[in-house]
């Protein structure tokens, strides 16, 4: 994994540093465009200018967060010399014990007689509702009642040169 992330961290800071000198060699190119030229060619640099900007800066992050990633030892070097020995000086692995014996399973006792089903009683029947609760033809309509918007109608009485809002609403 240390590798990986040496790999990773050394690559991220390459192109880190590459969209870096981009960055700069837009903003200059666009100074220069900026004093020579007037046109869109100075917007197209201030453009490409901000985008290597952009990125270099989440590849500089990124960047960084591998670097920490990478261990500061590697685990071979954290180990003592005495753990780290050829393979044929380790010893053999013990001799694996016989499995434990199995105790017989034990007899299947017969199935109990099965009982009659016991006699289900009819369900209560259901109560009429709560008198409180009022028949839908009872009930009173709400006693205010919303008005709709009153839209003034442009009367065709009015003078042919008289001016009007978008709304319909004559201006005097």
């Amino acid at each position: 994994m240390s590798n990986r992330m040496i790999v990773l961290s050394r690559r991220l800071g390459r192109f880190a540093g590459g969209f870096s000198f981009a960055t700069v060699a837009f903003f200059s190119i666009g100074l220069y465009a900026d004093a020579n030229t007037k046109g869109q060619v100075v917007l197209l640099f201030a453009g490409l200018f901000l985008v290597c900007l952009f990125a270099s800066f989440f590849l500089w992050l990124a960047h960084g967060f591998a670097w920490a990633m990478i261990p500061d030892k590697s685990s071979e070097a954290k180990k003592p010399l005495e753990e780290l020995q050829p393979a044929d000086a380790l010893k053999p692995a013990e001799v694996l014990r016989p499995a434990e014996v199995l105790r017989p399973a034990e007899a299947l006792k017969p199935a109990d007689a099965l009982r009659p089903a016991e006699v289900m009683k009819p369900a209560e029947p259901m109560k009429p509702a709560e008198p409180a609760m009022k028949a839908a033809e009872v009930m009173k309509p709400p006693e205010e009642k919303v008005k709709p918007a009153e839209e003034k109608v442009i009367d065709s009485e009015d003078p042919p040169d008289a001016i009007y809002t978008i709304t319909g609403r004559r201006v005097y």
